[in-house]
């Protein structure tokens, strides 16, 4: 099972228990920090999880990614640790000196363009985690008189009492 099924499984385990990290945590043996980084995976879109994975990057280099908030700078930092057969340390460093680098004008350059792709991104990967867990999840957009218009339907879960 790779990093990104197990925080998939975890999910659909606290999801479908009810249950809280920290009581899952203590069901599996585990601490409740485990959890939220393994959690903290699911952020990826999609098509960030398969680069990662055909990258064969470890969890600590995913986490570090995870830093950047947007996907293009995820997508050029990987590109960097892959051609440069970065090591945990080296990536987060070169990670830190991107996040450095965009923190003065990240809030203030971003187009609206670019906030409507991170938040379709964001939809894609809730999506995503839905469906791996089980959950019937879509989304559907709509382009209609200069409008975006974005469908998301979630099937409800249907509970069975034991």
């Amino acid at each position: 099972m790779n990093m990104f099924e197990e925080a998939t499984a975890l999910f659909g385990t606290i999801r479908m228990c009810k249950t809280t990290q920290e009581e899952l945590a203590a069901r599996l043996g585990m601490s409740q920090s485990y959890i939220a980084n393994k959690l903290r995976l699911l952020r990826f879109s999609p098509y960030m999880r398969e680069l990662i994975l055909d990258a064969n990057l470890s969890e600590r280099h995913a986490r570090a990614l995870l830093r950047l908030e947007d996907e293009p700078s995820q997508r050029a930092a990987l590109s960097k640790i892959r051609a440069g057969s970065l090591n945990v340390a080296e990536s987060e460093a070169m990670i830190e000196e991107m996040v450095a680098m965009a923190t003065p004008k990240r809030l203030t350059t971003a187009s609206p363009a670019d906030k409507i792709e991170r938040i379709c991104d964001m939809i894609d990967s809730s999506v995503f985690a839905l469906n791996s867990c089980g959950v019937s999840a879509e989304k559907r957009l709509r382009r209609e008189g200069g409008r975006l218009m974005i469908t998301l339907t979630i099937e409800e879960p249907q509970y069975t009492s034991a």
